[in-house]
């Protein structure tokens, strides 16, 4: 089904509402939660330490939580992500994005790379967690390709294009969502950065996304341009 072809409430279901902001407050973060209920997203994806109070406001709507460690960095030690992970499962995440080791892998220690990528899936116990990779450190057709296989290969569920944030955050485009999609043979695809209009969304949908990650998810819906400053 091509994308452009689904209704409002289909579309919604392959959208994560993104707020991760630093900054954020505890009031922002309500109205957060209270617009993903609105709009039925398939999750609020927050920062960790408001995965309790999401669970408290999107308890028996079907809505994830989800929420990421180690966004634009991806630099901290395998036994502190794991302890991450495992402390995102106790406060009641039902998905976990992490970000690799771009320096690892950019120093060609794929074998470290990897395994990083299989201990953090064995943490999380069944969790999706998803690998924000990304794709903007790698500047090599066939080196992407790598880093997508080695991932692939340790049994990540799924993959991202990138985190969204940081310097090595690449906007999603359908080229590099496809290249994830050829590439990976068992992991799913999401994408993120700079998912901001409907139409970006739906080319990216149509190269082989299954969920969007987007700040800007109400303004898919409403079919309006989201802020050029969003993630």
């Amino acid at each position: 089904m091509k994308a452009e072809s689904l209704n409002s409430h289909q579309l919604a279901k392959h959208l994560q509402y993104t707020d991760v902001r630093p900054e954020a407050t505890q009031a922002e973060i309500t109205t957060h939660l209270e617009k993903t209920l609105k709009y039925n997203f398939h999750a609020a994806m927050i920062a960790m330490c408001w995965v309790p109070m999401a669970r408290k406001v999107l308890n028996g709507s079907g809505i994830f939580v989800a929420t990421c460690i180690g966004l634009g960095t991806g630099h901290e030690s395998l036994d502190a992500k794991i302890s991450l992970i495992r402390e995102c499962r106790a406060l009641g995440a039902d998905e976990v994005d992490y970000a690799p080791n771009m320096g690892f892998f950019l120093s060609g220690m794929h074998e470290d790379f990897q395994k990083e990528a299989l201990e953090i899936v064995r943490a999380a116990q069944g969790i999706p967690v998803k690998a924000m990779l990304e794709l903007g450190y790698i500047k090599d057709l066939e080196q992407r390709k790598t880093a997508i296989r080695l991932l692939d290969e340790a049994g990540m569920p799924w993959i991202k294009n990138s985190s969204g944030w940081g310097p090595g955050s690449e906007a999603a485009s359908p080229e590099n969502i496809s290249l994830i999609r050829k590439t990976a043979i068992h992991a799913h695809v999401k994408a993120s950065g700079k998912i901001n209009s409907y139409e970006k969304a739906v080319a990216l949908l149509n190269a082989g996304a299954e969920l969007l990650g987007a700040s800007a998810a109400p303004a898919i819906i409403d079919q309006v341009q989201g802020e050029a400053s969003g993630y």
